[in-house]
């Protein structure tokens, strides 16, 4: 299966996207595909790249790592045993969908004792920014969110719009998206391929807890 790139495409995970866990207690990162029961799925660790698990087999020595399926639901679920700090972060669900793979984003937090935030903390402030370039015949649309606190567990998924109305990626003839992260900033990316002036209106990408951000795209193609 290939690494996250940018043939994957980000996709909401039905359970939890942000698992909170004390600290060397087991951590159970779920990843529920109920209509994709015949596909490969992969989990691989987002800082190192580390593939952890593809189908029922392991990829890592650390034998906390284990992977089970619960058929009922066809949730694939990561189970990390006896937690520690360092493996907080994000972790990667990626089934082998066609044209391009889906990739489901787990946020683990592992904690001190007393130390989980309720479910009603105040999120990270963020602000949106949105820049166009074009490139050929191509337009980059780059959808770049900054964190002013720490950036581990965030909901970062972004929905693209056009004239108000949300794009449909299932036309991969026409829209390519990806997206690059760090601690403090978030890079989505849409691809325009083959623009032309029937291309134009107004862009916007828009996230959880911040502000939208909108760009007029005027295709001249003289």
């Amino acid at each position: 299966m290939e690494r996250f790139n940018e043939n994957s495409e980000m996709a909401s995970n039905e359970k939890q996207r942000i698992v909170d866990v004390l600290l060397h207690e087991a951590a159970y990162l779920h990843c529920t595909i109920p209509h994709l029961k015949q596909n490969m799925v992969a989990w691989t660790r987002l800082r190192d790249e580390a593939l952890l698990t593809a189908g029922e087999q392991s990829f890592t020595t650390d034998s906390r790592f284990q992977i089970s399926l619960k058929p009922s639901e066809v949730d694939w679920v990561l189970t990390i045993r006896r937690a520690e700090r360092s493996d907080s972060g994000c972790y990667l669900c990626e089934v082998n969908t066609e044209p391009r793979s889906t990739v489901y984003a787990v946020y683990l937090n592992v904690v001190e004792t007393g130390n989980i935030k309720p479910l009603t903390s105040v999120p990270a402030k963020r602000t949106t920014n949105l820049m166009a370039n074009m490139i050929g015949n191509e337009v980059l649309l780059n959808c770049t969110i900054t964190v002013d606190s720490d950036g581990n567990a965030v909901n970062d998924e972004v929905e693209w719009l056009r004239d108000g109305k949300v794009i449909d990626f299932r036309n991969t003839k026409k829209y390519v998206s990806k997206v690059k992260r760090n601690s403090r900033t978030i890079i989505h990316t849409l691809r325009i391929l083959s623009a032309s002036n029937e291309d134009d209106g107004s862009y916007s990408c828009k996230m959880v807890d911040a502000p939208d951000s909108t760009h007029t795209l005027h295709v001249n193609t003289s």
